[in-house]
């Protein structure tokens, strides 16, 4: 029993538990200050798949890290711990006395190779959390002289138990949370559309790769202090419309529908096609102090919209680099005869690639080619431009 068990102590571990929910780094200062209030020389928290008997997490704390390895690799198997604690419910703690006889735990081989060595003669711990995937074990250790935990220790520890369970059931939905927006990310910036999501105040809060693209451009988008505008004074007036009829379908509950604008452009620039539709279904029950995604504005260039994945094509049909490349610019507008000057290839070695999309792709003429390209899914992939300025 130490003097420093007060509520300030006990606070520090909680905050370090919680912390630890979204910081994974912070479960080892758990264990550090776990140790040090109950006396203990070092502690250990392990993440244990039962079905498989193997680790999947190992966060220690003043222990041997080449036995550590050791215990991943072959231990585990002879741990006398996971054993006796697989027919336990979650919460449950107690110490190496209330488990084992002196005998039972010392006369083994998982004792005298890897628990003796480290000077682990008392142990004090249990399990947090038990799924179906796994369970979540802690505990902390004793040399020989330091002596048994008690009753008191044992019971310090099941306090602990509530806060743990929480933080990790909190830290796997932010690990999802996580994955998942990483995984939209991803796709968000595959797309060759424009896409900015905006807070109620039009303040954009994300921007995928292609709308960071457009803005830079400034073809009738641009930002001002964080927040989306239009450029021409003639689309203010529309696009405030724009906005303010999506969120008015977002307070009044109203199915999600589109609303679309096309900017006006000057000659020699893009035509860019704005569509916003509700980011989310009506008003949440609770606004807090930060920001609430609303509206997602859809940003097209209308004269590369139609840019198709060459990848893609290749995989799909079995195009050669050449035919997908002429593909691509068939579908952009270009005519033979200009991609014949631009890329200096004879129209009849065109015309040969043609005939080979044409048949892998099973279309009788170009018009219908070009009707299968456009509006389909690998239109809406990034790729690079067919300029008509490259050899194939």
């Amino acid at each position: 029993m130490t003097s420093t068990r007060d509520i300030d102590v006990f606070s520090r571990l909680v905050e370090s538990v919680y912390t630890a929910a979204s910081d994974p780094s912070h479960w080892q200062r758990f264990l550090i200050d776990l140790a040090d209030t109950l006396n203990a020389k070092s502690g250990i928290i392990r993440v244990i798949d039962e079905r498989n008997t193997a680790i999947r997490a190992n966060i220690h704390h003043n222990l041997d890290p080449a036995l550590q390895k050791a215990h991943r690799e072959h231990y585990v198997k002879k741990d006398i711990f996971i054993d006796v604690l697989k027919t336990v419910p979650a919460g449950f703690i107690a110490t190496s006395e209330q488990l084992f006889t002196r005998r039972e735990l010392q006369h083994n081989e998982f004792f005298a190779d890897y628990m003796r060595p480290q000077e682990n003669y008392h142990v004090c711990g249990g399990l947090a959390v038990r799924n179906e995937d796994c369970v979540f074990k802690f505990a902390v250790q004793r040399h020989l002289a330091s002596g048994p935990f008690g009753r008191e220790d044992e019971a310090y520890m099941r306090r602990l138990v509530p806060h743990i369970q929480r933080a990790v059931n909190l830290g796997h939905l932010l690990s999802q949370t996580r994955q998942q927006a990483d995984a939209a990310e991803h796709t968000l910036n595959a797309l060759s559309v424009g896409i900015l999501l905006l807070d109620s105040q039009h303040r954009i809060i994300h921007s995928n790769d292609k709308a960071g693209e457009l803005l830079a451009q400034q073809c009738g988008l641009t930002t001002r202090a964080g927040h989306v505008a239009v450029a021409h004074a003639g689309d203010r007036k529309g696009f405030q419309n724009l906005l303010d009829t999506v969120q008015a379908r977002i307070s009044s509950a109203q199915p999600p529908a589109p609303e679309a604008l096309l900017l006006k452009s000057q000659p020699g620039q893009p035509r860019i096609l704005l569509v916003a539709c509700p980011a989310r279904k009506g008003a949440l029950g609770f606004d807090g102090p930060w920001p609430d995604v609303e509206t997602a504005l859809l940003v097209s260039n209308l004269d590369d919209a139609g840019l198709v994945n060459r990848d893609i094509l290749m995989s799909l049909y079995g195009l050669t680099s050449a035919e997908a490349r002429l593909a691509c610019a068939l579908s952009q507008g270009h005519e033979l005869a200009d991609l014949s000057k631009h890329w200096h290839l004879s129209r009849e070695t065109l015309r040969s690639h043609l005939k080979k999309v044409l048949a892998k792709t099973r279309t009788k003429r170009q018009s219908e080619l070009i009707r299968l390209l456009t509006g389909k899914p690998w239109n809406m992939t990034a790729s690079q431009p067919c300029s008509g300025s490259r050899s194939p």
